[in-house]
């Protein structure tokens, strides 16, 4: 009958190895340290997000926690993570396996408890066991708390999913670029319920509008939740590395403690680690996803375009702008669009004294937080610049080219290709514009919202977009200020008791432009 060994036996032996580690060894001889096992297992029981959290917990001085460390990613049983100004100690697969063969996780052994000591918005925990896990599976039945903080809640409230987190994981791997980049297009994350009475049941979506993704999480039959504004706004970069800290990387770690090695997940998280470390290669991710597709295994033709796109829109800004206007099945038509049109009207469409126009409007103004007051404060003072009265319209096309330096009233081009609307590039010195033909109304305010873009950022290529990104509603503000300024429009329905139609036919815009002029007035 062969021998039983408990498992505090087979931990004793292991230790007894460690006391004399054959050559070549270096976790034997490292992991013989009583201090550096014991960094190791608070590493793999709680996932700390910084070095100073590890030494807190293991109430020890951060400089000797981070030579202990030192010594473990020499032995291949840690690798140190950079996220903005944090170091984060992760335990490897090797580590993982280390763990577990010593013991370091009894602590957990029934329930493998996953959560951050700091998380701030996520938090994941496996609800299964982990002794008796199948090794060969994949699932992992578990809960994801997220924090929000409500309109109506003075303290923060737990909303709970629970599934298969590896399922979810995955599906965030693989939609990763999409998800963060592909611009004023939501993306269901999960559904969640929340602790209380009613428990009503929400989908939380993420819209990315530049720099900025927000949160919005609604019931099946379209009922919102009120959240309060930090809970629902954060930068791309921010919400990019809760995802990465506190979903899928213990995610990922779950796996190892639990055996499981090279799992689908571990090589879906490398890649995108790998790509965001490499800035030509993370751009071409961006921008793939801003397109909507997944930016692994392309056809050389996909990817040949991509490149293209990167050498035509150096700025990454507006690069996923045009990207999320056109899509995967427009790019090449948006190319051809943008590049015929250049040839055609190029020259015909340059406008050299919107450079003059662009200095005087920036040279003391300061970029205020919104969007959309910034495009006013540029509007007013281009206004200014130019000599126009509060109440004297632009008239039109011949106008607006007039008042830029335009030799001749602008071509107008076919209709351009998915979302796109206008396109701004340089013929020599001087800014230049493709703008679509929707009418007088239309055309005109669109080559408005491409003047406001070019005011407010000066890009040498730019695009209008039917979006609504942080970027293009710089641009729209402008446009309606710098055609039909509000003040004037209030004075011209409150005093003057004009109609709102006949102050649109003033100033050659559509009536919902006046009535937007109107009702921003009051806000």
């Amino acid at each position: 009958m062969p021998e039983t060994i408990s498992a505090s036996a087979m931990r004793d032996r292991l230790l007894s190895r460690l006391k004399t580690p054959p050559i070549g060894d270096e976790w034997l001889r490292v992991l013989g340290v009583p201090g550096h096992r014991d960094l190791l297992g608070l590493i793999a029981r709680h996932n700390p997000p910084s070095i100073g959290a590890l030494a807190e917990l293991a109430a020890r001085a951060q400089p000797n926690v981070s030579r202990a460390l030192n010594a473990l990613v020499a032995a291949g049983l840690i690798e140190i993570v950079s996220s903005g100004r944090r170091s984060i100690p992760q335990i490897t697969e090797t580590g993982a396996a280390k763990a577990l063969e010593l013991g370091l996780l009894e602590a957990q052994a029934d329930v493998a408890a996953l959560e951050s000591s700091a998380t701030d918005l996520f938090a994941v925990e496996a609800t299964g066991s982990v002794c008796n896990a199948e090794p060969s599976g994949d699932t992992i039945d578990g809960r994801l708390t997220t924090w929000f903080w409500l309109i109506s809640s003075k303290e923060k409230v737990a909303a709970r999913t629970e599934c298969d987190l590896n399922a979810l994981g995955l599906r965030l791997l693989e939609n990763w670029w999409r998800l963060l980049h592909r611009r004023d297009a939501p993306f269901r994350l999960w559904e969640f319920t929340l602790e209380e009475p009613s428990g009503a049941s929400y989908f939380l979506a993420a819209t990315v509008l530049g720099a900025k993704v927000n949160l919005h999480a609604h019931t099946a039959s379209g009922r919102m939740l009120d959240l309060e504004h930090a809970s629902r706004v954060y930068a791309v970069a921010t919400f990019e590395q809760h995802l990465l800290d506190e979903v899928l990387r213990p995610l990922a770690a779950h796996h190892w403690l639990k055996g499981r090695s090279a799992r689908r997940m571990h090589a879906l998280l490398r890649r995108v680690e790998d790509s965001r470390g490499q800035p030509a290669e993370r751009d071409f991710c961006r921008t793939a996803g801003a397109l909507g597709l997944a930016p692994y295994d392309l056809s050389d033709d996909c990817a040949a375009q991509i490149r293209d796109l990167l050498d035509l829109i150096p700025d990454e800004d507006v690069r996923l702008d045009f990207s999320s206007a056109v899509l995967a099945d427009r790019l090449e038509a948006g190319r051809l669009w943008t590049r015929h049109e250049l040839e055609r009207f190029g020259h015909r469409n340059a406008m050299p004294a919107l450079m003059q126009l662009r200095d005087a409007c920036t040279k003391t103004h300061k970029a205020p937080a919104q969007p959309y007051r910034h495009g006013y404060a540029l509007a007013r003072s281009a206004r200014e610049f130019l000599g126009l009265a509060a109440d004297q319209p632009v008239d039109g096309i011949e106008g607006l080219s007039k008042l830029l330096g335009a030799r001749e009233s602008i071509g107008l081009s076919p209709d351009a290709p998915g979302a796109l609307r206008a396109f701004q590039s340089f013929d020599g010195d001087a800014p230049t514009f493709i703008v679509e033909n929707e009418g007088p109304l239309s055309s005109v305010f669109t080559l408005a919202r491409g003047v406001g873009d070019f005011v407010a950022f000066g890009n040498r290529v730019s695009c209008v977009a039917d979006l609504y990104t942080d970027r293009q509603a710089v641009g729209r503000a402008f446009a309606a200020e710098f055609m039909a300024p509000r003040n004037a429009v209030v004075q011209m329905i409150e005093e003057e008791d004009q109609p709102v139609s006949q102050i649109a036919d003033h100033f050659g815009v559509s009536v919902p432009v006046v009535n937007h002029q109107y009702q921003n007035a009051f806000n």
